[in-house]
């Protein structure tokens, strides 16, 4: 098989979606839109994060057994999910499978432009915030982004840099264009945007917590801001994730 016939398959190669909405309509909505496009293919669905929660150790399970040839069993390779849901939302099911060290991204979908309900999201480690009013050609780039490693945080990001400058206090003190970052050091940016600890980024990136930590200071320093909130959220206004 030459090259390009090798790239063009790994090109329709389609990412695995498990889609979580405990509203029926809605889900039915999204899961017949993403059904008209071939790149996604949806391999479950769930009505709240505990079911959600256990459709993956379930498919983890079979998966085991898959490996000796007895099941073909089709793991996510994204969760998206509504961020509000009853007996397990979204933020909790992130927590959730990060307990599990289950690393499957999950891109949130929400209907309000929350400032709040978006740093609690970049908190607790969603590789994606939407709103559900986005159209569906944004919902599939958000997608193909997560999917290729990258973040997709952008609810109404004009409007969430106005409310963080516009705040009581400055949120940081940066240049219009701060130095520079190097190849780790945006490295590390990249896993703090996707909600990981310092811990878990040295284990990552086989570094000690110290190291992280010094990484992180001197990202902090570069950038102008104070924390890893302000620093994600520079960082989105810049297109650096």
């Amino acid at each position: 098989m030459s090259a390009t016939a090798t790239t063009t398959s790994q090109e329709k190669t389609p990412i695995k979606l498990l889609l979580v909405e405990d509203q029926q309509l809605v889900r039915e909505g999204l899961k017949g839109l993403l059904a008209l496009h071939e790149e996604i293919q949806i391999v479950g669905e769930a009505s709240d994060g505990a079911e959600a929660l256990a459709l993956v150790e379930a498919m983890g399970a079979n998966k085991a057994l898959g490996a000796q040839g007895a099941l073909d069993v089709q793991m996510p390779d994204i969760i998206l999910s509504d961020m509000r849901m009853p007996r397990l939302d979204g933020l909790g099911l992130i927590r959730a499978l990060a307990s599990r060290a289950l690393q499957i991204p999950v891109v949130l979908l929400t209907t309000f432009d929350d400032a709040a309900a978006f740093d609690e999201a970049v908190r607790a480690g969603a590789r994606g915030f939407l709103l559900k009013a986005i159209s569906p050609e944004t919902l599939l780039q958000a997608l193909r982004e997560v999917m290729g490693g990258g973040t997709a945080l952008r609810p109404s990001l004009t409007t969430r840099m106005e409310q963080v400058r516009g705040a009581g206090e400055r949120a940081f003190v940066a240049t219009d264009q701060p130095d520079p970052l190097s190849p780790k050091e945006l490295q590390v940016l990249r896993l703090v945007a996707s909600g990981r600890s310092n811990t878990e980024i040295a284990a990552l990136l086989g570094n000690s917590e110290g190291v992280i930590k010094n990484h992180c200071s001197a990202i902090f320093s570069k950038m102008g801001v104070r924390d890893r909130t302000q620093a994600v959220l520079r960082a989105i206004d810049l297109g650096w994730i």
